[in-house]
């Protein structure tokens, strides 16, 4: 399957499905089809990597330009230079795909009118990123006639990505915005689109920037919209016992067996440990999932992963880990050590003991590994790019090793 492919799989397919609306790649007319939309594809058709929107210069200079300084260096320069050539009127030396529909029917919406029509807006331009990893979805960043944001808009297509979209939704729906140091997006708009659920959020600040992947967030800030709650142990978090419902389900699918069960005999070792618990936690807090405006404030988004009721601190050793990994560093137990080292702070903050501290890069594993073979359950394949099977079975070994035994008897629901 191309790049490409997998776009029109995670956006267009049900459009394209009604054999009323085609993707025609190339220029110029087709007897019978006019273009509804047109987008260039970079670098190639082959190697997609982004669509840009063909419409006018300040639409493509916009889809371009905006929110460059949340991009790492290499990508702004580029974005720099083919904005310097929209701007002298040239045009891009990139391949044509066109959204055609058949003449004189009723057509369906395609999700950019959807949208438009969610915002109350005549149209909406989007340049869609093209993603072929385990975690796929169509995200698209939406500009208006002029060139300037109006949102991002995300869609779901299959059960993972479905289950993230209504998840992200529900979450910044209760978060409201943030509060006055730390802010999520507003969520604009949220429906169904030919079966397949989409949400549309508010567009960043114009001066967001990418935090430094190698800096943690403040406490304060780690914990402003994930606020510590209570106490009580680990068992009774309804993160914990959400993740026992997902293996059990793993389980009674045939799942990865020996991964289901290692991860379930580490549940049982910390499970009666007593631990602070937060409201909830983001699931994926990472450098490039977050921003700073031009007053220092941290935006978080992709709240798509996040569970409520979780072990404060969760967050601080993702963060760590998932940072390392930018510069090629793989999930072993020098990185769990390394990040658990640099979440310490943090972790003092929110209340954890030297005990129940040393719990959290745990039950961090437990998550992690879940996560990785429920992917790989709904694409039939690991994501060796992220994590690979002898990676996730080596992490839940060392994992288990650092526990304390627990009879499973004991801690079961």
């Amino acid at each position: 399957m191309s790049a490409l492919d997998h776009l029109v799989e995670q956006l267009w397919a049900p459009a394209l499905d009604t054999g009323d609306l085609r993707l025609e790649q190339g220029r110029g007319p087709t007897p019978g089809w006019t273009d509804v939309e047109t987008y260039q594809v970079l670098p190639s058709i082959a190697r997609a990597t982004m669509l840009l929107p063909t419409a006018n210069r300040r639409v493509l200079a916009g889809s371009l330009l905006n929110f460059r300084g949340l991009r790492d260096a290499r990508t702004r320069a580029q974005r720099r230079v083919l904005g310097s050539v929209v701007s002298g009127r040239l045009p891009l030396p990139f391949p044509h795909v066109r959204l055609q529909a058949r003449l004189g029917i009723d057509r369906v919406l395609l999700p950019t009118e959807q949208v438009a029509a969610d915002l109350g807006l005549p149209r909406v331009h989007a340049s869609i990123g093209v993603r072929t990893g385990s975690n796929r979805k169509a995200t698209l960043q939406l500009v208006d006639d002029r060139g300037t944001a109006v949102g991002f808009a995300k869609f779901g297509w299959d059960r993972a990505s479905t289950e993230a979209v209504v998840r992200e939704a529900d979450a910044l729906r209760v978060l409201a915005g943030g509060t006055d140091g730390v802010r999520a997006p507003r969520l604009l708009a949220q429906g169904t689109w030919l079966g397949r659920p989409y949400l549309v959020t508010e567009p960043l600040p114009a001066a967001s920037r990418r935090p430094e992947p190698g800096r943690l967030p403040s406490a304060e800030e780690l914990f402003a919209l994930c606020p510590v709650q209570r106490r009580d142990l680990v068992a009774r978090s309804g993160q914990f016992q959400d993740l026992r419902d997902r293996l059990e389900a793993l389980r009674g699918s045939g799942g990865d067996a020996e991964l289901v069960d290692a991860v379930d005999d580490l549940l049982d070792r910390i499970a009666e440990v007593e631990v602070p618990i937060a409201a909830r936690w983001h699931g994926d807090l990472t450098a490039w999932n977050t921003a700073r405006d031009d007053e220092g404030r941290l935006w978080c988004w992709d709240w798509e992963s996040t569970e409520d009721d979780a072990v404060a601190g969760l967050d601080a050793v993702h963060w760590a880990a998932g940072g390392a990994t930018l510069d090629g560093t793989r999930y072993d137990g020098a990185l769990l050590a390394t990040a658990r080292r640099r979440a310490g702070p943090a972790l003092t903050a929110a209340g954890h003991s030297a005990t129940s501290a040393a719990v959290v890069p745990l039950l961090y594993v437990a998550a992690l590994v879940e996560r990785a073979v429920s992917l790989a359950a709904d694409n039939g394949v690991w994501d060796d790019a992220w994590l690979r099977r002898d990676e996730a079975v080596a992490l839940v070994a060392h994992a288990r090793a650092l526990a304390p035994e627990r009879a499973a008897a004991d801690v079961r629901r």
